[in-house]
């Protein structure tokens, strides 16, 4: 059941990251960087305004052990006071925040994207009682139908020439397709009578996880918001994109295991130890994550050319560096979800109240000398960050440090024998410009190659998990020639 929910929810992340790649790859090509800055501290206003939003209503819906038909009720009757609330309280600030940039463009922005906040109280809770049911396959269904709106939408819209405003109607739209779409696979619109019976039960849970969350986007969007003060939304748009590339095996691989990670280790949780799963998942996101950071910083420069075009070649050092600085951020995958199933959001919370203020003085001072300094800075905030988040973990998990080790060197050795291949192509090319496409296809061919190689030399936990898969796939096809037999 786990491991179709983990095929089910990597199908649906890798159909996003098509979608997400061809509308990265068109949009960049006709909008400025100014343009998609400018879009991008718009809906970061409004992303973190939906941290408390959402109140982790979803999260409380997926991990409850009874969820009762009034306790339901009350969480859609929290998250949808707040979402009127703070959408009108949104709308009326965006003159203030627009002026604070110094860009009245910014205000219509914010306003549009706010009209999600009239949509997003129907989707979320039906969405979460889909993942808690671990129904991920209609959950894949409404997120790629979503994103294919938005991307059908943004680009439309670009190359009319809207610039800015065709990325925020696309965010809109996919959020109202979102909507359609959960309340058509799960049209229980009963739990939205409103009731307020057992808020004693919601409020505590969320006002926590709310907290994580907002902190958590704090982390990612200070950055976006200081450089779109310091330095203009030119350098906010070369920024995020460079983010956006790092971000790639995240939204592909990591994004797909978390979903299906909070009701997983919730099980474990409520019947034995979580020890085991939680080293388990920390070796399955590092052997996933690090060999494909590592590929994008060699790769960088074809990479940028291929998605964004070579007007934004500039981004290139940028984006190795940003890339081998998110190495450190690897446990804060399997964290959140494990802390969760133990009832403790209230240490995760901590956590990120402890190591994100020297988080953020450091991104500030290091805004003040450009773009490449604030890539190098995420080496600091990324080690603090992961270090003070491990320590909460390990009280309540109970791993060692020797675990850990294990975890680290074993992900190391396949990361190291992926390169190998790759590093000696790109050693030995004369040219990106020249080689292009071949040389980027190699590269990432003799990579898939080595990983495999690595995972056995290493014997690596994910070993045994790519054998499984490979023999579901093998068995049909085994059936299928013995049936003709």
């Amino acid at each position: 059941m786990i491991r179709r929910s983990f095929a089910m929810a990597f199908a649906d992340k890798a159909a996003g990251v098509v979608i997400t790649l061809v509308t990265m790859a068109v949009v960049s090509r006709i909008l400025t960087p100014s343009e998609i800055g400018l879009f991008m501290v718009a809906s970061t206003v409004v992303i973190l305004i939906e941290a408390f939003r959402d109140f982790g209503v979803g999260a409380f819906i997926v991990q409850q052990p009874v969820l009762s038909p009034l306790l339901l009720r009350t969480a859609a009757t929290i998250i949808t006071l707040m979402s009127l609330v703070l959408g009108l309280s949104i709308f009326a600030a965006a003159d203030l925040l627009a002026s604070y940039y110094d860009n009245p463009d910014l205000a219509t922005l914010i306003r549009i994207a706010s009209v999600s906040f009239l949509v997003s109280p129907i989707s979320n809770p039906l969405l979460a009682l889909l993942r808690r049911a671990m129904a991920f396959d209609r959950v894949a269904m409404i997120s790629v139908s979503a994103a294919l709106g938005n991307a059908v939408t943004a680009i439309s819209l670009a190359f009319s020439g809207y610039g800015a405003f065709s990325l925020v109607w696309g965010s809109v739209t996919g959020a109202v397709i979102m909507t359609i779409g959960a309340v058509i696979c799960k049209p229980e619109l009963w739990i939205f009578r409103p009731s307020l019976r057992h808020w004693r039960e919601v409020i505590p849970f969320g006002a926590w996880s709310t907290v994580v969350t907002l902190l958590g986007m704090l982390f990612d969007a200070f950055p976006r918001l200081i450089l779109g003060r310091v330095l203009g939304f030119g350098a906010v748009g070369l920024y995020a994109r460079a983010v956006s590339i790092t971000t790639l095996p995240d939204r592909l691989l990591l994004s797909a295991v978390q979903p299906v990670l909070l009701p997983a280790m919730a099980t474990h949780a409520r019947t034995g130890d979580l020890r085991t799963p939680f080293l388990t998942g920390l070796s399955f996101v590092s052997g996933l994550q690090w060999p494909t950071l590592a590929m994008i910083a060699v790769l960088a420069d074809p990479i940028v050319r291929l998605l964004l075009g070579n007007q934004w070649i500039e981004i290139v050092p940028l984006v190795r560096i940003v890339a081998l600085a998110s190495f450190c951020l690897f446990p804060a995958y399997i964290s959140f979800p494990a802390l969760v199933a133990l009832g403790r959001v209230r240490d995760m919370a901590l956590a990120m109240v402890i190591a994100l203020p020297p988080c953020f003085a450091i991104m500030y001072f290091a805004s003040l000398f450009g773009l490449h300094a604030m890539g190098y800075g995420l080496f600091l905030t990324g080690l603090i960050q992961a270090s003070t988040v491990l320590w909460f973990v390990q009280r309540r998990v109970g791993f060692t440090l020797g675990d850990m080790g294990n975890v680290i060197s074993r992900s190391a050795a396949v990361t190291v024998v992926t390169l190998a291949t790759p590093v000696a192509i790109v050693a030995f090319s004369d040219s990106w410009v020249q080689m292009g496409p071949t040389v980027l296809i190699l590269s990432i061919l003799t990579a898939a190659l080595g990983w495999g190689i690595g995972l056995v030399l290493a014997d690596h936990p994910l070993r045994a998990e790519v054998m499984t898969i490979a023999r579901s796939f093998r068995r049909p096809v085994l059936t299928a020639q013995t049936q003709e037999v």
